[in-house]
């Protein structure tokens, strides 16, 4: 990993310091990585830590075999110039990056339920890239609110079937009408330490009866497998973009 950039700003107004970084990361594996968790810790010429950030960025992909740039820390790293002993020259940033790859499956499709106090289930269990599985998805309709909307309950259960920590578990559903039209949909995600499990909740609001008539969820689910790790250390120079 290369860092590409570390910049530091004078003191606004109100004497905050910002910092930005930017790193290289070759992707020198067989995956293409589609999650990426960065941190940055900021310390001053006494070693003390004075500010820092952490960041997971799903937007960015780098292919097998290639290379990204990304900033890292994600935004508002900043520090008072006063801990920073006047200003951010002396700073020293600590960057650590580490490379998710993406294990996608389709789990099938939900039909939604068309009366009050109806049922409809997914049942099966679905390995997630051998290290992870669903169990199940049902969605309970409860009686309409007081708008006359929709009141669904959905849950779906997945699990940590490795020794290993996985830092994303992802569901994703979508609500499509009967004639195959996207209406709504949901994400939800979890962290999963070895062996755990979590119940996933996701959310559907302002659903009127008439639009769900012979509706249906597509259900997907992705587990990220880390790949691989990176350290660096640097050194700020001043920015030159100006307030």
């Amino acid at each position: 990993m290369k860092v590409t950039k570390f910049t530091y700003k004078n003191p606004d107004e109100r004497g905050e310091v910002d910092f930005e970084a930017e790193v290289s990361v070759e992707n020198s594996s067989d995956f293409d990585i589609e999650l990426i968790r960065s941190s940055m810790i900021v310390v001053n010429a006494n070693g003390t830590t004075v500010c820092g950030s952490s960041n997971d960025d799903d937007n960015e992909f780098i292919s097998a075999k290639d290379t990204g740039e990304f900033a890292v820390g994600g935004w508002g790293v900043s520090a008072n110039k006063d801990a920073l002993g006047g200003s951010g020259k002396d700073a020293k940033a600590f960057i650590s990056v580490t490379t998710y790859r993406r294990e996608f499956v389709k789990i099938g499709t939900l039909d939604f339920p068309q009366k009050e106090g109806d049922v409809t289930e997914i049942k099966k269990t679905v390995s997630l890239g051998g290290v992870a599985e669903m169990i199940g998805v049902s969605c309970y309709r409860n009686k309409n609110n007081d708008e006359g909307e929709c009141d669904i309950e959905i849950r779906a259960g997945m699990r940590n079937t490795s020794d290993n920590f996985i830092a994303r578990g992802q569901i994703t559903m979508k609500l499509m009408d009967q004639r195959d039209a996207e209406l709504e949909s949901s994400v939800d995600y979890e962290a999963f330490p070895a062996k755990a499990g979590h119940v996933f909740q996701p959310s559907f609001w302002g659903l009127a009866p008439g639009k769900v008539k012979n509706a249906s969820f597509t259900v997907t689910a992705s587990v990220f497998v880390p790949v691989d790790n990176f350290t660096a250390e640097a050194n700020p120079t001043l920015s030159e973009d100006k307030w």
